[in-house]
């Protein structure tokens, strides 16, 4: 079967060709490879590497990523023993037998979805170049995904910062992994070296597609950095497997944990292979159905009913350890286009919609777009934090609970947050509506912040909105998928600024950097950001085409500059006026008010050194919670831009932060203090103690909590009721 689809799919050169990205930070020489399959419908990114950060927030963020992150992920991975395996499968390929396997201790004796807060011990030896193969399997059937992520987080900063040595390190263990690939295209270290017979055998918890996909898109990402096929070339061998065995006429299943789906569209665009597209839909289409030797639906198998998780009820207080496969945990409860509510495990959920809306864009497959964009309406307007975390964990699944069931004692699962940023980048390319990039932007400097330090070594699995004795974060965590999230995930925020279609050039996100933009009609156009944002809402933008010409440059006009913290009343702003968004373009006032899809579109000629200067209203702002939201009934929460705030108890000694309120008439003054947590803008005001006396209220941006003294915090505050007066309803 694999033989005959292979002579049938249309070739794909990936002809390389010199070429040579001149960053800020240093020069990068590589061999690029052919440009990614464009989409059918929606709007084409424009990719990280087209964007160089010239300081500001995320060049602060990606240099302490290139210089500590990297490293320390790496390290950590090697430690533990994830490239090692790679070694030991490789042994068993070439026709060893089987080792013994080895668990290091506090790892894979750990569930998978076990308690994630537990460090692995630091005291496991390092390895060196794989010379510890006789060691034995290490860890669980999801270790090859972390590795795999690792290395796809340093292929994307390589391709933004030149580093000789970490690229050749990068390179040596791609080397050991692809060494331990099978004939038939298997490549999971677990099932090759330990347990062979049980490939395939048990998809729901065995992590294989999982693992799977990881790979595909770290092949991706090191093609588009080297120009070599190595990796590639190794990926379509394993989906070729994949595709042999699943799909129409063949088995009918699915994997627990998806991942590959959207990982499979990135091949599909690297490759040109239409059969990667068509099993990835095929896997999308066949989620919600009683698997087999045929696509039938689910008819006999009632889902299971799981207690609820009670208000203020911690996970350790509650932690049943069975689930149904039919409960919505994997959403495979029922098919995809007949899921209108976001249930279950809230990181499986957002690849899942992610993928959604990338089938829509590559496929032919409009249904997909209108049952994302239903699932989509479900979390943001019922179950999303303020700060864009996702996942109350109230059925013990790590995933969506009820609606409007928000407790800030929560899970929040930092790589929920990043798969919500994968998500909403998707969205926004599928629909091109502003709307899902302030989600973007709401989850970028929030939720998907709040897990890893400001050094840049240190993680959250959870990030809580409310801590009583507070938390600190850990340089690793056993079940690592956050760690290695973050490695991948922090350098490819540049691709998530801009978007073209046809004449329109797309501005998502604001942030000092260089772009170069490449239209449709292959048209070259620079533009540079100068701005502080998000501590200063002056955004000065200059525009270079490479020869004078019309187009539309569309400024996206945040929510929360034009009267709501988000798309939707899940949320809203206290009553009060903000001062007007103000546009320029070259001095000359133009109309900001944005057009239905939230963008305001500057359509005209543009020449060389043409400047817009866009002014957001910066005040901070109290925000209400809707009234379902029981939890947070008589408390503000504090916005300014697109950054929310939170109380610590270093910044309140002897006080009680959950007992602290904000009067109504209170002022709150925006204080720019670049010597706290590496330059932040925090708010200023007084506040009442528990006896009503007056008490000054510092509170700093939530994304940074816990990166000094280890306290209690709060984002939710008291807010005292207001006098009685006809029609006041905040």
């Amino acid at each position: 079967m694999i033989a005959n689809l292979n002579t049938h799919t249309q070739s794909h050169s990936l002809g390389l060709a010199a070429g040579v990205v001149m960053l800020a930070c240093g020069t990068v020489l590589k061999a690029e490879p052919a440009t990614p399959i464009a989409p059918n419908i929606g709007l084409k990114e424009v990719g990280p590497d087209k964007v160089t950060w010239r300081g500001g927030f995320w060049g602060k963020r990606l240099d302490i990523h290139q210089k500590t992150t990297i490293p320390h992920v790496l390290d950590n991975l090697e430690r533990r023993h994830h490239f090692d395996n790679f070694d030991v499968a490789a042994k068993v390929v070439a026709g060893e037998k089987p080792v013994r396997s080895d668990v290091v201790p506090g790892d894979a004796a750990s569930p998978l979805e076990g308690d994630p807060s537990r460090e692995e011990p630091s005291d496991t030896p390092a390895t060196n170049g794989g010379k510890s193969a006789e060691r034995g399997i290490v860890g669980n059937h999801a270790y090859d995904s972390d590795a795999h992520k690792g290395l796809e987080g340093a292929c994307h900063a390589l391709s933004l910062q030149h580093d000789p040595a970490l690229k050749k390190r990068v390179s040596g263990i791609v080397d050991r992994i692809v060494a331990a690939q099978r004939k038939d295209g298997y490549m999971i270290s677990y099932y090759t070296a330990k347990e062979p017979e049980n490939r395939w055998s048990n998809l729901r918890l065995n992590h294989e597609m999982y693992c799977a996909g990881h790979f595909f898109e770290l092949a991706v990402a090191h093609n588009q950095l080297t120009g070599s096929t190595k990796a590639l070339d190794a990926a379509k061998r394993f989906a070729d497997h994949i595709d042999g065995i699943f799909g129409p006429g063949k088995r009918y299943d699915v994997g627990g944990h998806q991942e590959i789906e959207l990982a499979l569209i990135k091949l599909y665009r690297a490759t040109g292979e239409q059969r990667y597209l068509d099993l990835c839909r095929f896997l999308l289409d066949e989620r919600g159905h009683a698997h087999g030797s045929e696509r039938r639906p689910f008819t006999d198998v009632p889902p299971r009913v799981v207690p609820k998780r009670k208000p203020g009820e911690t996970m350790q207080e509650f932690r049943p350890r069975k689930w149904s496969t039919r409960n919505g945990r994997m959403q495979d409860h029922k098919p995809l286009l007949a899921q209108t509510e976001a249930v279950g495990h809230a990181v499986r959920a957002g690849y899942t919609y992610a993928a959604m809306a990338d089938i829509a864009r590559f496929s032919d497959a409009p249904e997909y777009a209108e049952a994302v964009r239903t699932l989509w309406q479900d979390v943001v307007s019922r179950k999303m934090y303020l700060t864009g975390g996702l996942g109350t964990a109230q059925y013990a699944d790590e995933g969506f609970g009820d609606p409007y069931f928000l407790p800030n004692k929560t899970y929040c699962e930092s790589c929920a947050s990043v798969a919500s940023v994968f998500w909403q980048h998707r969205m926004c390319l599928m629909d091109g509506d502003a709307k899902y990039a302030d989600v973007m932007e709401l989850t970028l400097f929030n939720s998907a912040l709040s897990g890893i330090s400001l050094t840049g070594d240190s993680f959250f699995y959870q990030n809580p909105l409310e801590s009583r004795n507070g938390a600190t974060r850990t340089p690793w965590i056993g079940l690592a998928c956050c760690p290695t999230n973050f490695a991948r995930f922090i350098p490819q925020v540049g691709g998530y600024m801009y978007a073209t279609q046809k004449d329109d050039i797309l501005v998502n996100l604001f942030a000092a950097s260089d772009a170069n933009v490449v239209m449709d009609d292959g048209r070259k156009v620079g533009i540079r950001q100068e701005t502080d944002f998000p501590w200063d809402g002056k955004v000065k933008l200059t525009v270079t085409p490479e020869n004078s010409g019309k187009f539309s440059l569309n400024l996206r006009i945040p929510s929360w500059a034009t009267g709501q913290p988000l798309p939707g009343d899940l949320y809203r702003f206290v009553k009060g006026e903000s001062a007007p968004v103000t546009l320029t373009v070259n001095g000359e006032t133009v109309g900001a008010t944005p057009q239905a899809d939230g963008y305001v579109h500057l359509d005209r000629s543009w020449k060389s050194g043409d400047v817009i200067e866009l002014t957001l209203p910066m005040e901070p702002r109290r925000v209400l919670s809707h009234d379902k939201v029981i939890g947070n009934k008589g408390k503000v929460a504090l916005m300014r831009g697109p950054v929310i705030y939170c109380l610590e108890g270093t910044d309140h000694p002897e006080l009680d932060l959950s007992r602290l309120s904000l009067p109504r008439d209170a002022a709150l003054k925006a204080e720019r203090r670049p010597d706290l947590l590496g330059g932040v803008t925090v708010l200023t005001g007084t506040a009442l103690d528990t006896d009503g006396k007056p008490v000054r209220l510092t509170a700093v941006p939530y994304h940074a909590w816990s990166n000094r003294e280890k306290g209690p915090m709060t984002l939710w505050i008291d807010q005292p009721e207001a006098p009685a007066s006809p029609g006041a309803k905040d």
